[in-house]
């Protein structure tokens, strides 16, 4: 097989390959043969069924059929391999008449990565924002940490009920029909709920608010289409609640013993805990400074890489994004895409725009740090890969094993992880290069005093 590139043009190369006669024939002795080892025809052993009968039994369109089916895809991979091509889109085939005794012909179209034109990485200058965290956010912390061991108690006051109260109540919740006709869902379930919680249900604490202890009250509501809750999903609600007694939410105060209790005994006084927050805070504003580096030198070799995007590559990118947006849409809300642009007044055309610029700059970014990777030798290693596979299952409570031979079986799944092992491995070798600007970070408080100055 003799192949040349017929033309180039950006990322599109388009090349031709020809057999000769002789390697015609050859080729279609080969599938007559294999065709006489796996076929039954009565009267004939496998693989001893003559020429002419296969001939007869096939057709010679059918054999040559056979016999493209089997040279086109080798012919492929030797032009691949030939041109050291990076494919990123399936190539478009132009084969000529499969004739015994005849030259053939093929003309393939590869849609290939296009070039890209890297910077001089060891001039890039990233800023890395340095993070530093302050005893006032230890303080804030450790203050969340003790309000997550709070309680609520009873009161035992008689007074009427502000928004801000915590209530005990016990309530029998039902579904009204149309003639007002009630179906009890819940009866008698007692709990504790916060009239000033965001989920709370303004005409539940409407019905509440200025009631005292051992009063009732009736409320009814229409629930809204909720994914969360199709059963009852546009019907309506009645809440018979009786208020049992007002509640108070009770923070335990920072001592030895409290720090004891939370930290299972890990730790034994407050300052040993004080400690190991602002440590925990150190950790994580430094993991937060590293990711503001590697965000800024990815940005920056980006933005002084040469490559001319392929729209291919930018209108899939584009199909991801939606989809994705679209389902995450479905989930938030329960709407299609259309009907969530009709209901928010989004711009649609805004919207396109904005995708297109969206998508263009994580292709780009894919196709830089592929080149960088290239440029530098970076790969992805077996042990890497299944690494990440543990700390995943490990993390997700899997069991490795499982998620091992789940990841395995779906080739695209396997080649994405390990392509972000890759990616992640080329953005910390560029970190490595660069050369590093730090910046304290631009607290709210210094930005005001600036603009007061």
């Amino acid at each position: 097989m003799k192949t040349e590139v017929v033309s180039q043009e950006k990322n599109i190369i388009v090349v031709k390959a020809e057999f000769d006669a002789e390697q015609v024939n050859k080729a279609i002795e080969m599938t007559i043969k294999d065709l006489s080892k796996k076929t039954n025809i009565k009267g004939f052993r496998k693989g001893h069924v003559p020429r002419k009968t296969i001939e007869l039994y096939f057709g010679m369109k059918g054999i040559c059929i056979e016999t493209l089916e089997k040279m086109v895809p080798e012919a492929i991979d030797k032009m691949i391999e030939e041109y050291e091509l990076s494919l990123i889109a399936e190539p478009k085939l132009e084969p000529g008449d499969l004739k015994e005794g005849e030259p053939f012909t093929l003309q393939v179209t590869f849609e290939v990565t296009p070039e890209v034109t890297l910077p001089e990485i060891e001039a890039i200058e990233a800023e890395k924002t340095v993070y530093t965290p302050t005893e006032e956010m230890r303080d804030e912390n450790i203050t969340r940490l003790l309000e997550a061991h709070s309680e609520i108690v009873p009161t035992y006051e008689e007074r009427d009920i502000t928004k801000e109260d915590f209530v005990s109540v016990k309530y029998t919740s039902s579904v009204v029909d149309q003639e007002g006709n009630a179906s009890p869902v819940e009866s008698d379930q007692k709990t504790e709920i916060g009239l000033s919680q965001e989920n709370m249900r303004p005409e539940v604490v409407d019905s509440i608010m200025g009631k005292k202890p051992g009063d009732t009250a009736t409320v009814e509501f229409s629930v809204e289409d909720d994914p969360q809750n199709k059963e009852l999903a546009g019907k309506k609600m009645r809440y018979e609640i009786e208020i049992l007694g007002i509640m108070k939410k009770v923070t335990p105060e920072l001592t030895d013993e409290t720090v004891v209790e939370i930290t299972k005994s890990k730790h034994k006084t407050t300052d040993e805990f004080k400690e190991e927050v602002m440590s925990q805070l150190k950790a994580a504003a430094e993991q937060h400074s590293q990711d503001s580096l590697k965000d800024s030198a990815v940005e920056k070799l980006c933005n002084l890489s040469e490559v001319e995007l392929p729209d291919t590559l930018i209108e899939r990118q584009k199909q991801a994004m939606r989809a994705d947006q679209a389902q995450r849409i479905k989930k938030d809300s329960g709407m299609e895409m259309e009907e969530f642009f009709e209901k928010s007044g989004m711009d649609k055309e805004e919207y396109e725009k904005e995708l297109d610029e969206a998508a263009k700059v994580v292709v780009k970014r894919a196709l830089v740090l592929e080149a960088l990777a290239d440029a530098n030798d970076i790969q992805w290693t077996p042990e890497e890969l299944n690494a990440e596979i543990h700390r995943i299952a490990i993390s997700s409570r899997i069991d490795p094993k499982k998620l091992h031979d789940y990841i395995y079986e779906d080739r695209d799944r396997l080649f994405e992880m390990a392509e972000k092992i890759r990616n992640r491995k080329t953005v910390d070798f560029l970190t490595t290069k660069v050369k590093v600007k730090e910046a304290a970070e631009n607290k709210p408080e210094a930005k005001e005093d600036t603009e007061n100055k």
